[in-house]
């Protein structure tokens, strides 16, 4: 007999006796709708002549059990993007809030994971440059009647940071450029620093190093120095260190392992031409090597999405993000083509490209050497 969310027992659409040697194998066949598949709990029970208590039958319940849904918030740009992972059944509600006001988001279509259970994306256009500092997000999900939740909350610059290269010098002209930015309040403190580079313990040759002027944003104050390396040297894992008299930060990628995965998020819904259309790449690898995203549409020249993110999760797995945004015409009849650079690359000028027809749903997660 079945149970469907533990209501009354029925009986399955038929029944089989099979003798397969000296085994006996009863089957009991069970047609349910899509949504009762997708949602309700389903149980198969069984009675048989060696039960030891009639009142308890032996039960077992399909490969895909409920599971509740972790969820992560990642800053994207000046967007959040809220990652909800790992839950089942796929039914769930995004909703969004900044401070105690609830705001709109972007869900995006949710995929199925090779163990059965789910994983979903929402993104908040938070404008974080603009926030107050302390401003809170919180991404709350319902799932199953019940509700999860996580938060981050808009914070201050710190006084020195490396960005990373930006992937457009690396696709474009295999070059690493890594710029440090010091910040403070004083202006005249920030224009008499000096800031320098390592990397690999030497210092660059000075063709390779470039200062820029101070500049004003509200009231903080920020002086920027570029530092130029070959690609080889910043794939080789090359550890390179920017300095103050006060403080230093460093930074390097991170080898080993097998080629990164990727997958192309569409949104969920049909799309007008008149509309805009935001595509997520993300790219996955679980060795910690670092990776970059370019975009290509219709065999074109290399572009840039809006913003990129990257996530190192508890379990040492690398995820980079990029997320470009188009027409709903151009999403409607091109071919959008996503290009990755990664630390274990066996030739830096040549990126692995999965290209995909976002017309389609054809969104698979692969190996990158399979996507060439």
């Amino acid at each position: 007999m079945w149970k469907v969310n533990g209501g009354q027992y029925i009986e399955g659409n038929s029944m089989t006796t099979i003798k397969n040697d000296n085994t006996l194998i009863v089957l009991s066949y069970l047609t349910v709708t899509g949504q009762q598949y997708n949602s309700a709990e389903i149980t198969c029970a069984v009675k048989d002549a060696n039960i030891q208590n009639d009142l308890q039958p032996r039960t077992s319940s399909p490969s895909k059990t409920n599971s509740p849904p972790t969820i992560r918030l990642v800053e994207f740009g000046q967007s959040i993007m809220c990652i909800i992972e790992d839950f089942y059944p796929k039914s769930l509600r995004i909703k969004w809030k900044k401070d105690d006001r609830e705001v709109r988001g972007r869900d995006w279509k949710t995929t199925e994971n090779d163990s059965g259970s789910y994983r979903a994306v929402s993104v908040l256009e938070a404008n974080l440059a603009s926030s107050s500092p302390g401003t809170k997000y919180t991404c709350e999900v319902t799932h199953r009647g019940k509700k999860y939740s996580d938060n981050l909350s808009s914070r201050v610059q710190s006084s020195l940071k490396i960005n990373p290269p930006p992937a457009k010098e690396l696709f474009i002209n295999q070059r690493a450029v890594l710029e440090c930015v010091l910040t403070g309040v004083s202006r005249k403190e920030v224009e008499g620093a000096t800031v320098s580079w390592t990397a690999g313990g030497r210092s660059p040759a000075t063709g390779d190093v470039r200062v820029g002027g101070v500049t004003q944003a509200g009231s903080a104050f920020t002086k920027t120095s570029t530092l130029t390396l070959e690609e080889s040297v910043w794939f080789s894992g090359t550890e390179v260190i920017c300095s103050t008299s006060r403080t230093s930060e460093r930074i390097s990628v991170k080898r080993g392992g097998q080629r990164p995965s990727i997958v192309i998020y569409k949104p969920d819904k049909p799309v007008s031409d008149s509309d805009s259309v935001s595509l997520v790449c993300e790219v996955s690898s679980s060795d910690l090597a670092n990776a970059y995203i370019m975009w290509q549409v219709n065999n074109g020249q290399y572009t840039e999405g809006n913003s990129t993110a990257t996530i190192i999760k508890k379990d040492n797995k690398l995820i980079v993000l990029s997320y470009l945004t188009v027409t709903g015409k151009q999403y409607n009849s091109e071919k959008f083509a996503c290009a990755v650079k990664d630390a274990n690359m066996k030739s830096n000028n040549t990126p692995a490209i999965h290209t995909t027809s976002l017309s389609k749903v054809n969104c698979p997660i692969c190996p990158v050497s399979d996507c060439r």
